[in-house]
């Protein structure tokens, strides 16, 4: 039998004792007592309406009616007991927070150049690596400490490299910036955007070590004039990463 099935049975029962006591309080209430006697035959007579009788005082009928409703109310707390529950807790529900960290490998002096004429060219690698638990995606803004020689020094960012060597710079790989303008004090995005979000050209890496290689290469042309000679610049790589995951 269902809960259901046996609560409606138990309320029904309920039902039907409460009407049964009910019946019987009515009658209670209306059934005359009779007077004490003060003469005539010991023996009690039968009830009768009337002459000799009178109904329940006031007082008599409120012990009655209390008396069903405790009734009645224990009825419904053994009704009550009668319905049998169980549960089940879950528990173990951990929640743990990811995280995004970035980091590159050499982190200063990527590429440098002392003394430069025009023709020079230094190329180096580098190797990006998501030491975080979340996948991430990164851009790459370059900051010079100065607009001139920034702006005449041509970078070249490629990936797929096999040998990122001065020599072997063109043999293969991919262009993913430049040749451009090695950077400007207000900044140059040379990969992606790091605005938030999804802005195009940016580099993504699945967590917990996944990893890639770039290769950097920054050339003073040929065409160089002696405008520059004696020009020093200075500039800063920075790797920005962010989410991918809601984002």
């Amino acid at each position: 039998m269902s809960n259901l099935s046996r609560i409606l049975v138990v309320l029904l029962l309920v039902g039907v004792v409460a009407a049964g006591l009910v019946a019987m309080a009515i009658a209670a209430i209306h059934w005359p007592v009779r007077r004490s006697q003060t003469s005539g035959s010991s023996q009690d007579s039968p009830p009768t309406r009337g002459k000799g009788t009178k109904t329940m005082s006031n007082l008599s009928r409120i012990l009655v009616v209390l008396l069903l409703v405790g009734v009645v109310a224990a009825g419904l707390g053994v009704a009550s007991n009668a319905i049998w529950t169980d549960s089940q807790a879950v528990d173990a529900n951990v929640f743990s927070a990811g995280t995004v960290d970035i980091s590159t490998n050499p982190a200063t002096a990527l590429v440098t150049y002392s003394g430069m004429a025009p023709g020079d060219e230094v190329t180096n690698p580098i190797t990006v690596t998501n030491d975080g638990s979340l996948e991430l995606r990164y851009a790459v803004t370059s900051t010079t400490t100065e607009d001139t020689l920034a702006a005449q020094l041509d970078l070249t960012i490629k990936t797929g490299v096999t040998t990122c060597t001065n020599a072997e710079f063109d043999t293969d790989g991919s262009v993913i910036y430049g040749p451009a303008d090695l950077g400007s004090i207000a900044g140059i995005d040379v990969i992606g955007d790091p605005a938030q979000g999804v802005q195009g050209g940016e580099r993504t890496l699945a967590g917990s070590g996944a990893n890639e290689d770039l290769c950097f290469n920054v050339e003073l042309p040929d065409a160089t004039n002696d405008t520059y000679q004696g020009l020093t610049t200075t500039a800063t790589f920075t790797f920005e990463a962010e989410q991918t995951s809601s984002n």
